[in-house]
């Protein structure tokens, strides 16, 4: 990101562009983490018996949370999430039913079956287009942000009342990407820095194969982060595939495939990326949790401003 990139960004979001400047240092990720620990010590425990108080209501069934987080602190991801029938069915009624956002722009709307006319306006293939509102307008969204088993993962993840920070849904296209579009929308091996302590839970909307949209995670790399030129000690920047299988072992880079409805955890500090599928779209929900909201991963955009392509 250039100077003046920086600076626009320090403008509008000064608590946020000071955090991705210092969360990227271990030292001061533990520091704001214990210290934000120690303030939420009582109020934590009092929302995590409230979540085990609740455990009845969730959508969630036969997870074994405390291995569950074990792994998510180990491995930096975490497996055994499904959402039930009726859940997916309505998350992808509602993909169906309202309009997404080319590249994720509010003046670039259309519907899932208008994506070739879409394509015609803009005069480009689109790699990727977003819904907005999602948690205001999707009531199976609604209900994942306050299920009881999420909830209690994120507090116990995050040791401190979670703050959650944003839902995210979007379909990524089988299309030939320019290498800045894949760059731009993650398509490329990198490392987010979201907050001091986040995570994130993915869960796929229709099945993912190997090849078609699957993501794409280095294991406990979070923890190990790629050190290949001089300046990745105090730089977050795009790494190529050979890069990647150049540093760490084949069997720590795992592509995540499952069917729809498939749901999993990942702090994404770890080093990962979205492949373009080949041949079939493919459909994401994402929920982050963080310890502070910077008011930049979530998906609320003002309707007056939202316009259709098509």
């Amino acid at each position: 990101m250039s100077l003046s990139n920086v600076w626009q960004t320090f403008k509008s979001h000064p608590q946020y562009t000071l955090m991705r400047g210092l969360g990227r240092f271990v030292f001061f990720r533990n520091l704001v983490i214990l210290s934000r620990k120690l303030r939420h010590t009582r109020s934590t425990d009092e929302f995590l018996l409230n979540c085990q108080k609740r455990m009845g209501q969730s959508v969630f069934h036969d997870v074994d949370l405390e291995s569950f987080v074990d792994e998510l602190r180990t491995k930096g991801v975490a497996f055994g999430l499904r959402l039930p029938a009726g859940i997916l069915e309505e998350l992808t009624l509602f993909a169906q039913n309202n309009p997404c956002y080319a590249y994720r722009r509010t003046e670039a709307g259309f519907r899932f079956n208008e994506h070739k006319l879409a394509e015609n306006s803009l005069q480009k293939p689109i790699l990727l287009a977003q819904y907005f509102n999602t948690a205001v307008q999707c009531n199976a969204v609604k209900q994942l942000i306050n299920d009881p088993v999420l909830q209690w993962i994120a507090a116990t993840y995050l040791q401190s009342v979670p703050t959650f920070v944003g839902a995210n849904m979007w379909w990524t296209f089988p299309v030939k990407a320019s290498e800045q579009d894949r760059s731009e929308h993650a398509h490329l091996f990198h490392r987010d820095v979201d907050d001091y302590k986040f995570f994130k839970f993915f869960f796929y909307l229709t099945d993912v194969n190997p090849g078609e949209g699957a993501h794409v995670c280095v294991v406990a790399s979070h923890e190990n982060p790629p050190r290949i030129k001089a300046s990745d000690k105090w730089t977050f920047r795009r790494y190529s595939d050979e890069e990647i299988d150049g540093f760490y072992a084949a069997k720590d880079i795992v592509e995540i495939c499952g069917e729809a409805g498939t749901g999993f955890a990942e702090n994404t500090l770890c080093i990962h990326k979205g492949r373009t599928p080949i041949a079939k779209e493919r459909l994401l929900l994402q929920l982050q949790y963080s310890l502070f909201d910077y008011g930049v991963t979530n998906d609320i955009r003002d309707a007056a401003q939202l316009q259709m392509l098509v």
